[in-house]
C-alpha cells in the first residue's frame, strides 16, 4: 500500500488468554471525543502525538455503517446529519447506508480520496470535513491536535516517521516479563 517500512522488535511474550471483555475498553470507538482519546492513549503510555499518528492508518481502514450512521443522520441526537460534513460526501455516504434497514455488511473507506494508498491524504480529508468517523474528524476540530494534523497531512515524511515511532512504542504495551505469558511458535494462536 506504499506505507513506511520499520524493524518490529521479535520475541515478545504475549498472554496466555485473549478476553473479548477486555477489547471494548483498550480500543478507541469511533466517536470517541479527542479527551477520550487521549485518555485512552495516555493511559497504555502513547502522547498525543502517537495518537494523532496512530490514527493515519485509517488512511488504508474500512468501516462498516453502523460505526458512522449516527452521524449521517442523528449526530449528536439532533436528528440531523453532523453539519461539518462535506455536502457531497454526506450523499454518497447515506446512499451506502441508509438510516434503517442496510446491509450490514457494507463498508466504506475511511479515507474516501485514496483508499488503498498508505499515504498522509487522510489528514488532508479531515482539514476538507472529508472524514468517516467522528474520533477522526475530532482531531481536527480540536486546538490540542489540530496543528499536528496539518503538519502530517503536509509532510508525508514527518507522517511516517511518526508513525513508525508510534508503532514502536505500541509494540511495547503490556509487555510480559519472565515467565509470564509465552514467545508463540504461531502469532495466531496460543503454544
Amino acid at each position: 500500500a506504499g506505507g513506511p517500512k520499520y524493524p518490529v522488535k521479535k520475541g515478545r511474550r504475549d498472554g496466555r488468554a485473549s478476553l473479548a471483555s477486555e477489547v471494548k475498553n483498550n480500543l478507541p470507538r469511533s466517536n470517541s471525543t479527542v479527551d477520550d482519546l487521549l485518555k485512552l492513549f495516555a493511559s497504555k503510555g502513547l502522547n498525543k502525538t502517537d495518537l494523532v499518528a496512530l490514527s493515519g492508518a485509517h488512511t488504508i481502514g474500512f468501516a462498516h455503517c453502523r460505526q458512522f450512521v449516527p452521524r449521517l443522520y442523528n449526530y449528536n441526537h439532533t436528528n440531523r446529519p453532523d453539519p461539518l460534513i462535506e455536502p457531497r460526501l454526506l450523499k454518497a455516504l447515506q446512499m451506502l447506508c441508509p438510516r434503517t434497514g442496510g446491509n450490514t455488511d457494507v463498508v466504506a473507506p475511511c479515507d474516501v480520496t485514496t483508499p488503498f494508498n498508505f499515504d498522509n491524504v487522510y489528514y488532508k480529508n479531515l482539514e476538507a470535513n472529508m472524514s468517516l468517523l467522528a474520533s477522526d474528524q475530532a482531531l481536527f476540530l480540536d486546538p490540542r491536535t489540530r496543528g499536528l494534523v496539518r503538519m502530517l497531512g503536509k509532510h508525508m515524511v514527518t507522517f511516517f516517521d511518526a508513525f513508525t515511532q508510534a508503532m514502536d512504542k505500541m509494540g511495547s504495551i503490556g509487555i510480559k516479563l519472565g515467565n509470564e505469558g509465552e514467545i508463540r511458535r504461531n502469532c495466531s494462536r496460543h503454544n
